[in-house]
């Protein structure tokens, strides 16, 4: 599976004064191993969206937009298509970045 980046910005962004050191950038980059991780982490986030609406914080209409989010997200994965960009600090902040476009 190939990975595409492109620019954007960090998670963190605006809670730290000053950039990260580039060593450090190289340590904590993890995304290329987590792809693996790809599906069982969209199937955390369903889960956790289903726990969500039946607790009565999202409706059903954010729950099934949710979902149908994460359910393309996954196709992209599977397809390789998934656009991951060098902020990206792991799978989940790469699919919940994806999820909000």
């Amino acid at each position: 599976m190939s990975l595409h980046f492109l620019q954007g910005d960090k998670m963190m962004a605006g809670r730290f004064v000053g950039s990260t050191d580039p060593i450090m950038e190289m340590l904590s980059a993890s995304i290329t191993v987590d792809q693996r991780l790809s599906e069982v982490d969209i199937q955390g986030s369903m889960a956790y969206a289903k726990a969500l609406e039946k607790a009565g914080i999202l409706s059903k209409t954010e729950l099934e937009k949710i979902l149908s989010g994460l359910e393309k997200i996954s196709e992209e994965w599977s397809k390789g298509v998934f656009g991951v960009i060098q902020t990206d600090e792991d799978i989940h902040t790469a699919n919940e970045r994806r999820l909000k476009v």
